[in-house]
């Protein structure tokens, strides 16, 4: 029914077709949109728009540049659109598009579907970090978990785990920063107990002499 009205409400543009109307990928995967175009339009701008509307799309990029998901092409005579690391939230109405100084862009649109229905296989893999510290003469050794790594199966490529180990480095350096945190604040505590302790104990120490010399034969007060 969206397909539909899309189409009724479009300016039929014979200029720069998209290659596909719907689109449909998995997350953390890639898309693709190949628009063709006349030839005469090589040199015009073109872009990548995201919205319902055709006059009211968000443009993405234009070319030749491109963002960290997205990357333009432009061969001449196609634009080639590529999206990477695919999220639910990326699903919706794109256009590609011609710029024209006194004309009404050339443009066409497809949809795209995001789909949850990769082959997954998670397997915790915990990576240890054994750190060792001495306070008054004792030591100690523990072990702090570092981070959760995922490995995914996926026979389809590189793309999907390329997408999920950018998170999970950002997770582990995180993890890291806690664990480096809780160290400084451990070994600040024993230093602080091995500055305290000897006066404590050099305390105690003068008042058992006082004591066991008071206590010494012979030494009686008349």
């Amino acid at each position: 029914m969206g397909l539909f009205i899309q189409l009724s409400l479009t300016v039929v543009s014979e200029a720069i077709v998209m290659d596909e109307k719907v689109k449909e990928s998995s997350m953390l995967d890639m898309a693709s949109a190949v628009c063709n175009y006349d030839a005469h339009y090589k040199d015009h701008p073109k872009y990548w728009c995201r919205g319902y509307f055709q006059s009211y799309c968000n443009i993405i990029a234009f070319t030749p540049n491109s963002t960290d998901r997205v990357a333009l092409r432009d061969t001449g005579n196609q634009l080639v659109v590529t999206v990477s690391c695919l999220t639910k939230e990326d699903a919706g109405w794109y256009w590609c598009g011609i710029q024209r100084d006194f004309a009404q862009d050339d443009m066409d649109f497809t949809e795209l579907v995001v789909t949850d229905n990769r082959t997954t296989q998670t397997t915790p893999s915990l990576e240890l970090e054994r750190m060792t510290g001495r306070v008054a003469g004792r030591t100690w050794e523990w072990a702090l978990l570092d981070s959760q790594i995922l490995s995914e199966a996926d026979p389809s490529g590189n793309k999907s785990r390329s997408c999920r180990s950018s998170k999970v480095v950002q997770k582990a350096d995180q993890s890291r920063m806690s664990i480096l945190i809780i160290c400084i604040l451990i070994t600040g505590a024993g230093i602080v107990s091995i500055i305290i302790c000897p006066k404590g104990e050099a305390k105690g120490t003068a008042g058992e002499k006082a004591s066991l010399e008071a206590r010494k034969p012979g030494k009686f007060l008349l």
